[in-house]
């Protein structure tokens, strides 16, 4: 059981890691002015679609 626990912490922990790496490029491609039309993390069919004022699909 304690592994399983372990395996689950550790897929979480990954998925916030990536999260905040690829905010960076998101923050990056911003601050050189380029024009984000959708950030996302992962593959497949979005699971909850957000629109900015700026017109990214969050």
């Amino acid at each position: 059981m304690e592994a399983i626990s372990t395996l689950l912490y550790f897929l979480i922990t990954i998925g916030i890691l990536v999260s905040f790496h690829e905010f960076g490029h998101y923050t990056a491609a911003r601050m050189c002015g380029v024009k984000v039309l959708r950030f996302a993390v992962g593959f497949g069919k979005p699971l909850l679609t957000l629109k900015s004022k700026s017109g990214t699909e969050w």
